[in-house]
């Protein structure tokens, strides 16, 4: 049986794949149509869900379609492979649905000819899926169910004996035999029909067909109902055909699916005795939706028959914004402003809850879908930086995250220590160990981070020199020491001097020394060699000698505080520039005649001498 499912699925995969699908935002992995029976609509497929079998970490795409219901694995959705197949309670059915609970899975029909309700039980899958039950004990039709907790919401049934129930909730306490609860008929007679619901914890958002939409409330303590709210009449109003929830119950998406073309309604249900329209909107004046399937409170997934799969944000729910679509049914509809044929061919629904993010959409007529956007893919955090990187320097990361819209970056040490930019610019000044976060996110629920941490660095280094023999001899030697940094090192000396860490046979001069590490941080320094002849002190009577200020300008003050004493200025090239004898205890020297370098004023006091460096700017 599997190898013919086989050879089916390549065959219609190859045919079908080949179609140009308009869409926008929204890709295709796969597509495949194991189905070869049409109904009497022309149509294959009906209603769907999806399984995540969490014990082989798999997914599940279940179809239901016109002979029955398929299990595919489509864990690799780009090949999707049918797991199990079952025939349905009748043959050629147009209408199926399908709801899962724990590893069961419940599968009703609203055709003439059906005979029941079926449970399987799918804990064997790949392999297998084994029918637990199958009859009308329950019921013989059914048009919709849900699953909320434990219980199970059933509506439009029809009994064997032809009475009907609006909608009936049973206990799933044993998953292979419901127990009936409480049928709505009995607390609200008023209700003719439910044609679907979406229950949330206990709230009933029951949509009503022509009469409308009602909420209840299913007290499980008194297992009754009790009326919370409706909305009987509102813009744009038609049969009254199945709403999605936001996780924060404050927005109501609904849709009415008779007569055709009737938009999309996004409802205020914070005050249920007050429920208010606040728009509507549509992807086409002729787009028919059908069934809406809320992923957040922000992202409202739209299967709309014709024109297949809209993503509309609903964040401001005053002003969705369709952001996306992909269109299954690419014989008729908006995007190709083909509206012939059947108003209600085309997509029936969809399944975004898989874990992996990617979309199971099922097409009547056209078959298994198997998408994914951006918008709504799980997103990642992830970043390339350096491991080190030098003090003082720009960082420039490189963000590579996918499937991200929004960005929060923590900087510890930097500047900025914050950023919101995809690609942000960072600063460290001082060396050390930091840390930087990423935390990705876009409309989904869920975030994701990543931390790491840099090393920032830095060369410093200590000078030393040996002046020359004369003012123009050329023995002089400047030398510099690296004390932090990171080997091996390379050094320049400016204008001569070479390229290791001593420079020799310098005459008297001031040199610049860049220093670069192996991580390119790099260090410029000054050394200054003078000379010898006639600056050397030849005694320690006069070390209390005071240069002010230093570096000067305009003048600076020799001061030798108690005595006489004798000055002489000259260049770094050892040349006499100014010579003045018997002064006492200080004097000033008026340097504005000096252009800006390095001189040296050597002082005298009777046989002993002393020298100092003097910087003008």
């Amino acid at each position: 049986m599997k190898r013919i499912f086989f050879l089916i699925l390549v065959c219609v995969f190859t045919k079908t794949k080949s179609q140009t699908y308009a869409s926008s935002n929204f890709s295709l992995i796969s597509v495949i149509s194991p189905e070869t029976f049409t109904n009497s609509y022309g149509g294959k497929y009906s209603g769907c869900w999806g399984w995540y079998q969490s014990s082989l970490n798999k997914e599940y795409a279940i179809a239901c379609s016109s002979m029955g219901t398929y299990w595919v694995d489509v864990t690799n959705p780009a090949t999707p492979t049918v797991s199990a197949y079952f025939a349905g309670t009748s043959s050629l059915g147009v209408w199926r649905e399908v709801k899962t609970y724990q590893n069961y899975c419940y599968v009703i029909c609203d055709d003439g000819g059906s005979t029941g309700f079926q449970i399987f039980d799918m804990s064997n899958l790949p392999t297998s899926v084994t029918k637990v039950y199958e009859g009308t004990s329950y019921f013989k039709r059914a048009h919709t169910l849900w699953v909320d907790g434990n219980k199970l919401y059933v509506a439009g049934i029809t009994y064997s004996n032809n009475t009907s129930s609006s909608m009936n909730v049973y206990s799933l306490a044993t998953p292979t035999a419901p127990v009936l609860l409480r049928s709505l008929k009995q607390d609200a007679p008023f209700i003719s029909y439910v044609h679907d619901m979406m229950p949330v914890n206990d709230t009933v958002f029951a949509s009503c067909g022509n009469q409308g939409l009602y909420v209840f409330k299913f007290n499980t303590g008194s297992n009754t109902f009790t009326q919370l709210g409706s909305l009987t009449s509102y813009t744009a109003s038609g049969f009254n055909h199945s709403s999605a929830l936001t996780p924060n119950r404050k927005t109501l998406v609904l849709t009415d699916e008779v007569p055709a073309s009737l938009p999309i309604k996004i409802l205020n249900v914070q005050n249920l005795s007050n429920i208010q329209v606040l728009t509507t909107t549509n992807q086409y004046p002729n787009t028919t939706p059908h069934n809406p399937f809320m992923v957040s409170n922000s992202l409202c997934f739209m299967s709309s028959y014709q024109d297949g799969l809209q993503l509309y944000n609903i964040s401001s729910p005053s002003t969705p914004t369709l952001v996306g679509y992909f269109d299954t049914f690419f014989q008729a509809g908006g995007n190709n402003n083909i509206w012939s044929g059947d108003d209600y061919d085309g997509q029936w629904g969809s399944y975004p809850y898989f874990p992996s993010k990617n979309i199971f959409a099922l097409d009547q007529n056209n078959g298994i879908f198997m998408l994914k956007t951006p918008l709504y893919q799980n997103p990642s955090a992830t970043f390339n930086n350096p491991s080190i990187i030098c003090a003082g320097n720009n960082l420039n990361v490189t963000n590579t995250s996918t499937s991200a819209t929004n960005y929060n970056w923590t900087f510890s040490g930097g500047s900025p220590a914050t950023s919101t930019l995809a690609n942000p610019s960072v600063v460290y000044n001082t060396p050390g160990i930091y840390t930087i976060s990423l935390t990705s996110s876009n409309s989904t629920t869920t975030t994701a981070t990543i931390t790491k941490t840099i090393t920032v660095t830095s060369v410093a280094g200590s000078v030393s020199y040996t002046n020359a023999s004369c003012g123009t001899c050329t023995d002089g030697i400047a030398s510099i020491a690296p004390i932090s940094g990171t080997s091996p090192y390379t050094y320049t000396w400016i204008p001569t001097g070479g390229n290791s860490a001593t420079a020799i046979n310098l005459a008297p001069a001031c040199y610049s020394v860049n220093v670069n590490d192996a991580n390119n941080c790099s260090l410029s320094q000054t050394v200054c060699v003078g000379f010898s002849t006639d600056l050397q002190s030849s005694g320690s009577s006069i070390s209390n000698l005071i240069l002010y200020p230093n570096p000067a300008k305009n003048s600076v003050t020799v001061e030798l505080q108690g005595t006489n004493f004798n000055y002489s200025v000259y260049n770094n090239l050892g040349q006499l520039l100014v010579i003045n004898k018997n002064n006492v205890n200080k004097t000033v020297i008026n340097l504005t005649d000096f252009s800006k370098g390095i001189y040296f004023i050597m002082v005298e006091n009777g046989n002993q001498k002393i020298r100092r460096k003097l910087i003008i700017d």
